[in-house]
C-alpha cells in the first residue's frame, strides 16, 4: 500500500509540478549582452538583446534594430530607459548594436570602419543563426545619431525593412556638416563626421543623405517612416530640416508621420517617445 501511495504522488508530481520546474530551468534572461565576430570590422562586437516573453524557437518573431546616439553604446537603451518594460507585451526581438561614433556608415576615409556592412550583413546573420526571426517583419529605429542611422540604413536598404523610426534624428547630417565648423565645442563630433563622410563635399555624402536617397525607391516600396523631434530639441537646424523632409515625403507619396511634441534632446524625451514608435510599428507590421 505504501508503494502505491508513493506511485500516485510521483505521478502527481510528474504531471503538475515537473513542467513548471522544466520551464523555470529552461528560461533564459530576457535582457542580456552578447558578442560575435564581425567580419566587416575584423573584430568582436558586443550587442544587447531583449527577447520576447515566452520565446519559442517554433515561432518566428519580428525584429527591431534599435540604434544608440553619438557617444553612446549598445547598453544605452537598457540602462537609460525603460525599454524592457515598453516591450514587455510586444512579441518582438529587440537588438541594440554597438556602432561607436561611426554614423552607421562604411567610413569614407577609414576602410576598416565598415559599420553599415556590419549592421546590414554581419549582425543580422549572427542573430538569425541564433534566434527565430521573421525576416519579412524587420524594423530599425534610433535616437539622435541613431535616428539619422535608422533613416539612412532604412532608405538605403528598403527591401530589408518595413518600418523606420527616428527620434530626434540628426538629419542635418551629412548635408550641413560644413555649417558646423563654427562650433568649437563640437570638435570631437566634427572629427567623427569627417571620418565618416569626408572632410569636403563629395558624392559619398549625397549617397548617405536622407533628403536624396528616399528618391531611389518608388514611394509604394519605401518603409513606413516615423519621425519625432522635441520642440526644444536644442539643435537650431533640426526642426526646420524635419519640416523640409516631411514636406518632401508627403509630395513623394511616402507613408510617414511626423510628430513635434514638447521635449528636449534627452533621455526623458526618448524614453517617452519610443512608446509611440513601438505602437505604430506594431500596427504597420501587423503583429
Amino acid at each position: 500500500m505504501k508503494r502505491r501511495r508513493f506511485t500516485w504522488k510521483a505521478i502527481f508530481l510528474f504531471i503538475f509540478i515537473a513542467p513548471c520546474i522544466y520551464d523555470a530551468l529552461r528560461a533564459q534572461p530576457r535582457v542580456y549582452a552578447d558578442s560575435a565576430f564581425a567580419p566587416s570590422l575584423a573584430t568582436m562586437k558586443k550587442y544587447v538583446i531583449i527577447m520576447p516573453d515566452r520565446y519559442s524557437p517554433s515561432r518566428r518573431y519580428p525584429i527591431l534594430y534599435l540604434l544608440h546616439g553619438w557617444g553612446g553604446a549598445c547598453q544605452d537603451w537598457t540602462a537609460k530607459t525603460d525599454i524592457k518594460k515598453h516591450v514587455d507585451d510586444v512579441p518582438i526581438i529587440t537588438v541594440m548594436p554597438d556602432a561607436e561614433n561611426s554614423w552607421y556608415v562604411d567610413s569614407y576615409s577609414d576602410s576598416t570602419a565598415r559599420f553599415e556592412s556590419y549592421l546590414m550583413n554581419d549582425l543580422p546573420k549572427t542573430v538569425q543563426e541564433k534566434y527565430s526571426v521573421d525576416t519579412t517583419k524587420q524594423a530599425i529605429a534610433g535616437l539622435s545619431m541613431g535616428g539619422y542611422g535608422a533613416l539612412a540604413l532604412g532608405l538605403r536598404h528598403p527591401k530589408k525593412f518595413k518600418f523606420i523610426g527616428s527620434l530626434s534624428g540628426l538629419i542635418t547630417v551629412p548635408r550641413d556638416i560644413d555649417a558646423r565648423t563654427d562650433l568649437p565645442a563640437m570638435k570631437t563630433l566634427l572629427l567623427s563626421l569627417e571620418k565618416a563622410f569626408g572632410d569636403t563635399d563629395n558624392s559619398f555624402r549625397a549617397e548617405h543623405d536622407p533628403f536624396v536617397i528616399y528618391k531611389n525607391t518608388p514611394s509604394p516600396s519605401l518603409p513606413y517612416i516615423y519621425l519625432v523631434v522635441g520642440v526644444r530639441d536644442g539643435y537650431p537646424a533640426s526642426i526646420p530640416r524635419h519640416h523640409e523632409f516631411s514636406d518632401l515625403l508627403r509630395a513623394y507619396g511616402a507613408e510617414y508621420e511626423y510628430h513635434e511634441p514638447p521635449g528636449e534632446h534627452n533621455w526623458q524625451f526618448w524614453d517617452k517617445e519610443i512608446q509611440g514608435v513601438l505602437k505604430r510599428m506594431r500596427r504597420v507590421m501587423r503583429f
